[in-house]
């Protein structure tokens, strides 16, 4: 898993593909391909997640990057024949974001817990090392905006949850875990 940064956006990047679900409490403004994650859909890993601030324009350099490296779920027999899977969320009431390519240039391997990012609506992201299905990683982003709660943040939110690992820890421990994780984030955010 790469993570990278620039003004106003962070990307986490998973070109092989990993599994993730979502959940949004209140009005999900500011997103972008939620029903994506809809177990119930063709699609069942992502490619990255955006998380970012104001705006979404900084996804379209992210969906491009991964194009252009052959990353994305295939539309034809031709490794180039791709169409990247990145749902994403804006804080809104914040500057918007950057530039999404350049964040994918930045990126580096990171262990990351969780990410948050509060304005007039929050979004966060817990990693999850187990390996889940898409409805187990709902729960998981379900049992995470807890923590948004915890922390004090009272806004619309929409949370991801990303599952890149082994089977291995309950799932009840690791919706624990997740809203743990995702309170210390917003805390710092």
């Amino acid at each position: 898993m790469l993570v990278g940064r620039a003004a106003g956006v962070v990307v986490v990047l998973t070109p092989g593909g990993a599994v993730a679900g979502v959940d949004a409490r209140g009005a999900p403004v500011g997103t972008r391909e939620l029903d994506l994650l809809d177990p119930s859909t063709l699609v069942q890993r992502v490619h990255a997640v955006v998380l970012a601030s104001g705006g979404l324009a900084a996804v379209d350099g992210v969906v491009r990057w991964l194009a252009e490296r052959g990353h994305g779920f295939p539309v034809g027999s031709r490794p180039h024949e791709v169409v990247p899977i990145v749902p994403a969320a804006a804080a809104l009431g914040l500057v918007a974001g950057g530039d999404g390519a350049a964040a994918c240039d930045a990126a580096a391997e990171e262990a990351v817990d969780a990410l948050a990012v509060v304005g007039e609506t929050a979004v966060g992201l817990v990693v999850v090392g187990a390996d889940l299905t898409q409805a187990q990683c709902r729960r998981v982003a379900v049992a995470a905006g807890d923590g948004f709660v915890r922390a004090g943040v009272l806004v619309p939110t929409t949370v991801f949850a990303l599952a890149v690992g082994e089977p291995g820890r309950a799932l009840n421990d690791t919706c624990t875990w997740a809203a743990d994780a995702l309170e210390r984030a917003a805390r710092g955010a």
